[in-house]
C-alpha cells in the first residue's frame, strides 16, 4: 500500500526514470487515479499507461482530463454560432492516434480496453475567458498533476512541470513534487487542494476551463485499438515495469473465460480490509465506517450529534464531553452508540466504561450487540457476562475476581454498584485511567437535599463521577431531565464535562437570575459580560452570523455590542442604547457554557424533519384524556389524611429545606395514586 512506501517528496532526472521509479508503484496499489494533463497525443497515452497495469489488475478507475487548444479558425466560428463540441471534436477528428511503435501500440490497446470496460473516463479541457469563451490564442491547458488513492484510501497527489512527451520524461530536466495523506496535516492540506482542483475541473465548475465529456470521434478513434480477441497483451505478459501485469482482471463481457487468477485479490478481503483500516484514518475518509456498517439507521439529529460528539476528536485530539439532554425517546443511546462503535473501531477508545442503572442493563448490551456489533459484558455478581452469540458458541461468561474486574477494557456495570465505598475507591484509585465514560440517567447524580437544606452534600454517585472526571478523557452524559429540583443540578452535571473557571456554581446561579431580566442593571450587565469574556476563552469566539441572528440588528451594530461584551472597561457597554442593550442581553442568554456542553432535541424538531420529508417515520402525537375518579368515602378519608400530613410536613421544615420536603412529599401522592398498598410501603 501507498503508506507502506517510502515516498520522497521530490523526484527530479537524477533520481532515474519518473516513470519506473515513481508512477509504477504508485499504480501497483491504485485503486482510483485522477489524472490532469496538458494534450492529448499517441506518445503522451502511451507514457502516461506505464504502470497502469496495477490499477487495472485492482479492478480501479481512472479519471483523465486532457488539454485541448483551438485554433483561431475554430475559435471565429464559434463566435459566429458553431457548437463548442463540434469544433472540438473537428479539431481532435485531425489529428487521429497513430502508435510510433510496438510499445505505444500496446498502450493504446491497454486504455481502449478500459474505455470500453468502462474504468476510464476521459474529458477535455478547453482554456476560457471569465465569460465562458474559448480564449482565441495558443494557449494550452497545463495542468500537469496527479491524485492516486490506494485500496486502503490513503492518497498521495503530485504536482510539477512534466512535458508530455518522450523527451520530457526521459531527457529534459523535468520534476514532479509528491504530497501524502497519512503524515502530517500541511501535506494532508496538499493533497485535499489537488482533490478539490481536479473535482472542480472536472465538474466544469471551474470559472477559466470547459470540460467537456469524450468527444465520439476521439473514443472511436482511441477504440481503433481495442484487442479482437481477449484482454490486451499488456494484460497477459508480465512487464518488467509493469508492476507485475500478468495479474488480470476478468476478461470483457463477450470474451470466452480466461486463464485462471489465483493470485488477483479477493474484493470481499479488499472491502473488509478497507473498513477495518478506514476509521484509523487521519482525514474523513473513514470518519462514518462505524455508522455506516452499523445495523440501525440514524435520525438526522443523532447524526448531527455524533459528528458534534467526534469531529473534534478526530480532528483535533479533543475526546468528546457532553451532555444529551433530549426528550424521552428520542434515542440518546443510538447517538452514544454511534459515538461508542466509531470510537472503539478507530482505536481512539480503548478503555470504555458504562455506568447505567442495573434495571436497564440488559437494554444496554442487547441495543450495543444488535445494533452495533459490540458485544460488550455486564460486570455484576463478580462475573462478567457477554451476549449470547454463535461466534463465541453460546453463553459466555467468567469470574472476575476483586483485583481484576476493573482491568477489563470495556464493560457495562450498574451506577448503584459502583457507587459504593469499596468499588468506588477500586475505580478512582486502582483501575488505569479510561478514555470514555458514558453514564446513563445522569440525573441521578446530584445533591442529597436538591440544592438546599444542611444536607446539600453531593450523593455517592455524584462523589464518585467528580472523582471520575480526572480519570478520563471523554465523558457522555444522558438524561432526559438533568434539573429535577433545583438548577444547581444542572451546574453539578456540567461542571463533570468542565466549567471554566469563573463559572461557579454562585455564578452560574446569578447569572441566569440576571440575564431572565429585559434590562437588567449596571452591576448585573458587568457581571454577565465578565462571565461572556470567560466562555469565549474556554469555548472560542461567537461567530458574528450567529451574533446578527441573536440581536435581530444591522451587521455593524452587532459588531458594536459584542465589542462592547468583550472590553474589560465598562464606558462601551454603558454607551449601547436601550435597544442595543436588549440585544446584548440576548446574546449573553445564548452564548454560554451551557449551550456548548448540551445537546438537547425535542418531538418538535422530528415532527419538522416528517413535514421536510427527511424522516419516514411517524411520530406519535401526545394527547392528554384526563379521567376523574369518584373517591369512596374509605379512599376520601385516606386522601385527606395524606394531605394533611404533607401541609404540617411542610409548614414545620426549615425555609432552605422545603423544597427538598416538597419533592418528598409529591412522591408520597404519587404513591397514594398508584394503590394504598405503594403508599403503605413507602410510610
Amino acid at each position: 500500500m501507498l503508506a507502506g512506501r517510502a515516498w520522497k517528496l521530490k523526484y527530479t532526472p537524477e533520481d532515474g526514470d519518473l516513470v519506473g521509479g515513481f508512477y509504477v508503484p504508485a499504480l501497483r496499489d491504485a485503486a482510483r487515479y485522477d489524472r490532469l494533463t496538458g494534450y492529448f497525443s499517441a506518445g503522451a497515452l502511451a507514457l502516461a499507461a506505464r504502470g497502469i497495469e496495477g490499477l487495472v489488475r485492482n479492478r480501479g478507475r481512472m479519471r483523465l482530463l486532457v488539454g485541448c487548444t483551438l485554433e483561431p479558425p475554430e475559435i471565429a466560428a464559434i463566435a459566429r454560432g458553431e457548437k463548442l463540441r463540434a469544433q472540438v471534436e473537428r479539431h481532435l477528428g485531425e489529428m487521429p492516434l497513430v502508435a510510433p511503435d510496438a510499445a505505444a501500440e500496446q498502450a493504446l490497446e491497454l486504455l481502449a480496453w478500459m474505455v470500453s470496460r468502462g474504468c476510464l473516463d476521459v474529458k477535455v479541457a478547453i482554456p476560457c475567458d471569465d465569460r465562458r469563451r474559448p480564449i482565441p490564442d495558443g494557449s494550452i491547458f497545463h495542468e500537469k498533476s496527479g491524485v492516486i488513492e490506494d485500496r486502503a484510501g490513503d492518497r498521495i497527489a503530485w504536482t510539477g512541470s512534466l512535458n508530455e512527451t518522450a523527451a520530457g520524461w526521459r531527457r529534459n530536466w523535468e520534476t514532479i513534487n509528491v504530497f501524502r495523506s497519512w503524515t502530517d496535516a500541511d501535506e494532508k492540506a496538499r493533497v485535499d487542494a489537488e482533490e478539490r482542483n481536479f473535482t472542480r475541473l472536472w465538474a466544469d465548475a471551474a470559472p477559466q476551463v470547459i470540460a467537456l465529456d469524450i468527444p465520439a470521434a476521439l473514443r472511436r478513434d482511441l477504440l481503433r485499438f481495442l484487442p479482437q480477441h481477449g484482454p490486451p497483451a499488456r494484460l497477459e505478459d508480465a512487464s518488467p515495469d509493469g508492476g507485475g501485469a500478468g495479474e488480470r482482471p476478468e476478461p470483457p463481457a463477450g470474451d470466452g473465460p480466461g486463464p485462471a487468477d489465483d493470485d488477483a485479490p479477493d474484493p470481499r478481503s479488499l472491502v473488509w480490509a478497507f473498513l477495518r483500516d478506514a476509521p484509523r484514518r487521519k482525514d474523513d475518509g473513514g470518519m462514518r465506517v462505524g455508522e455506516a456498517t452499523a445495523a440501525v439507521v440514524p435520525w438526522p439529529h443523532q447524526v448531527r450529534a455524533f459528528h458534534r460528539l467526534h469531529d473534534p476528536w478526530r480532528r483535533d485530539g479533543r475526546p468528546p464531553r457532553l451532555l444529551i439532554a433530549d426528550e424521552v425517546g428520542l434515542g440518546k443511546t443510538i447517538q452514544a452508540g454511534l459515538l461508542l462503535r466509531q470510537a472503539w473501531l478507530s482505536g481512539r477508545a480503548k478503555r470504555i466504561l458504562i455506568l447505567a442503572p442495573r434495571a436497564v442493563l440488559n437494554q444496554w448490551q442487547i441495543e450495543l450487540r444488535e445494533k452495533f456489533n459490540l458485544n460488550w459484558p455486564i460486570h455484576d455478581a463478580g462475573r462478567l457476562r457477554w451476549q449470547t452469540s454463535p461466534a463465541h458458541g453460546g453463553a459466555r461468561e467468567r469470574a472476575a475476581g476483586p483485583n481484576d474486574w476493573h482491568r477489563e477494557p470495556v464493560f457495562i456495570a450498574s451506577s448503584q454498584l459502583m457507587r459504593r465505598a469499596d468499588r468506588a475507591a477500586v475505580l478512582t484509585e486502582e483501575a488505569d485511567p479510561w478514555d470514555l465514560i458514558v453514564l446513563d440517567e445522569a440525573h441521578h447524580a446530584r445533591r442529597r437535599a436538591g440544592g438546599a437544606g444542611d444536607r446539600d452534600a453531593p450523593n455517592a454517585l455524584l462523589r464518585l463521577m467528580r472523582k471520575l472526571q480526572a480519570r478520563t478523557e471523554g465523558l457522555l452524559l444522558l438524561t432526559a431531565t438533568p434539573m429535577q429540583v433545583h438548577p444547581i443540578e444542572v451546574w453539578d452535571l456540567l461542571a463533570l464535562l468542565g466549567l471554566p473557571r469563573e463559572w461557579n456554581a454562585p455564578a452560574f446561579l446569578r447569572f441566569f437570575e440576571d440575564v431572565a431580566h429585559p434590562n437588567p442593571p449596571r452591576e448585573a450587565m458587568e457581571r454577565m459580560a465578565a462571565l461572556f469574556r470567560a466562555a469565549e476563552r474556554a469555548h472560542g469566539p461567537l461567530d458574528d452570523a450567529v451574533a446578527v441572528r441573536l440581536t435581530g440588528l444591522s451587521r455593524l451594530r452587532t459588531k458594536k455590542i459584542v465589542r462592547a461584551l468583550r472590553d474589560t472597561a465598562t464606558i462601551p457597554r454603558r454607551q449601547l442604547e436601550t435597544d442595543e442593550r436588549r440585544a446584548a442581553v440576548a446574546v449573553l442568554r445564548a452564548h454560554t457554557p451551557v449551550r456548548r456542553l448540551v445537546s438537547r432535541h425535542t418531538r418538535a424538531l422530528l415532527r419538522r424533519y416528517a413535514r421536510e420529508g427527511r424522516l419516514d417515520a411517524a411520530i406519535a402525537e401526545r394527547k392528554v384524556d384526563d379521567r376523574f375518579i369518584e373517591l369512596g368515602a374509605s379512599e376520601r378519608k385516606l386522601y385527606e389524611a395524606v394531605e394533611a400530613y404533607i401541609r404540617e410536613a411542610w409548614r414545620r421544615a426549615p425555609k432552605k429545606r422545603r423544597s427538598a420536603v416538597g419533592f418528598v412529599m409529591t412522591t408520597y401522592r404519587r404513591r397514594l395514586a398508584s394503590s394504598v398498598r405503594a403508599l403503605r410501603s413507602t410510610l
